[in-house]
């Protein structure tokens, strides 16, 4: 039975990357690190996702955070880059997202926040493309054998 080389959870394309070696790899991670390091929602320490498939294990790269907040509440959004191993081979990147909240939230503050995790993500895949190659689906067969395309 074959599968699918990449896994994407929320990423709006699969932005693969083909790593030939450990250096690649170190080389692609602390690009994107110092990246994402001169973005003003920067925080060193990336958030974990504990629903990751272990057949593609994936590594924080760092965490966006930001706070939208109102006279009823505040909610904070944290969006963690990851690189996701290939089944087969090479990366790709994806993120993650988590919103914290003190318990008030409102309608129009859990709104506020979605467009603020938007902005964030828009933030991400912007730098992810200057990295990667950006890949959709073409075909996905009954035994998990995947076809791709190159997105524009």
């Amino acid at each position: 039975m074959a599968t699918s080389n990449f896994h994407n959870e929320n990423a709006s394309h699969i932005f693969a990357v083909e790593i030939e070696n450990e250096w690649d790899y170190e080389d692609l991670f602390d690009n994107l690190y110092f990246e994402f390091k001169n973005v003003s929602e920067f925080c060193d320490v990336p958030k974990v996702d504990h629903t990751e498939l272990r057949s593609f294990p994936s590594t924080g790269i760092c965490s966006l955070r930001s706070v939208v907040s109102n006279d009823e509440g505040e909610i904070e959004i944290s969006v963690t880059p990851v690189v996701r191993s290939g089944y087969y081979s090479g990366v790709n990147l994806d993120w993650h997202d988590e919103f914290y909240t003190d318990g008030k939230s409102t309608e129009d503050l859990v709104l506020s926040a979605e467009l603020e995790k938007a902005r964030l993500v828009d933030i991400i895949e912007n730098i992810f493309s200057n990295y990667s190659e950006k890949l959709g689906v073409t075909a996905r067969f009954s035994n998990g054998e995947t076809i791709y395309h190159k997105v524009a």
